[in-house]
């Protein structure tokens, strides 16, 4: 009996290996949104802390140098969540085009795998259509022997 082989096979090994490409840049793009997102959210964390900070200084006497080192403290800031928000639209939009990328790889895996199936799933029947007429030409020959009649 012939061994099932698949002949695009070496085409189904490419096709995988792409779509494992694609989850890979489609998890560094993942990974630039999640670092792009906690620098953010320290931008955040540090601007609501120096306005606390801030806070305490108001009561009591007023340094005026220390309010416009708090005033170009928090333009910086501003300026720096502005800057990452930016960059931060451009991550998701990179991430969402890899995942469309590896949508599309998938597809294509899939095709070739369907593909596959089906041609492995016709082999097996061929397969069992001659064993099964392999079986009956023995039955029939043993037929014949027992009965002793001409082929």
């Amino acid at each position: 009996m012939k061994k099932f082989k698949f002949r695009l096979e070496p085409l189904l090994k490419i096709k995988a290996h792409i779509e494992r490409e694609k989850q890979k840049h489609l998890a560094l793009a993942a990974q630039q949104v999640v670092a792009q997102e906690t620098y953010l959210h320290e931008l955040n964390r540090d601007r609501q802390a120096a306005q606390n900070e801030q806070r305490g200084y108001l009561s009591g006497t007023l340094r005026p140098n220390l309010l416009l080192n708090y005033s170009r403290y928090f333009l910086k800031l501003k300026k720096n969540e502005l800057t990452g928000s930016e960059i931060l639209k451009v991550y998701r939009i990179e991430r969402e085009k890899r995942r469309q990328e590896l949508l599309e790889a998938t597809k294509q895996k899939k095709i070739y795998e369907k593909l596959k199936e089906h041609k492995k799933d016709s082999y097996q029947k061929e397969m069992e259509t001659i064993i099964r007429k392999e079986q009956d030409d023995i039955a029939s020959k043993m037929f014949h022997r027992k009965k002793k009649l001409p082929l």
